[in-house]
């Protein structure tokens, strides 16, 4: 397993058990993402690992009984790993960004494109797959 592979592993494995202050051992200070231009531009050139942090927090109080994450497939070429996730669950705690809690099983899929340095993520493509809801799939 390469070096990026490894910390991307750790990365994802304490954001999900809520050690949300992972990302400032995991992503680089000057960290970009290419869609914060789409999702928060006045925040364009500052950094947005917050942004990072506020995903997981969001995530896991609207779903706090039975969250998963899982990996779902890893591609890894020179500097670069393609991510796709998904992340569920039940939807019993608080609003998921604008959407209330409706008790139901959720799914959200999700595919990034890190660019790493020196083992750190420095660039990032994708989504937004979850803000404002986008995304949601309720499963009966």
């Amino acid at each position: 397993m390469s070096r990026n592979l490894h910390n991307l592993a750790i990365y994802s494995d304490r954001m999900a058990k809520g050690d949300y202050d992972a990302v400032y051992d995991y992503f680089a200070e000057t960290f970009m993402s290419h869609v914060t231009e789409r999702v928060v531009p006045e925040r364009v050139g500052t950094d947005i690992r917050g942004h990072e942090k506020d995903f997981w927090e969001n995530a896991k109080q609207a779903f706090p009984d039975d969250m998963k994450f899982e990996v779902n497939l890893v591609l890894e070429s020179g500097d670069h790993i393609v991510s796709n996730w998904t992340l569920s669950g039940t939807h019993n705690g608080g609003s998921y960004y604008d959407v209330p809690p409706s008790g139901r099983f959720v799914t959200i899929n999700g595919t990034a494109i890190l660019r790493f340095e020196d083992g750190k993520v420095v660039e990032h493509w994708g989504g937004p797959h979850c803000m404002k809801g986008v995304g949601l799939v309720n499963e009966a």
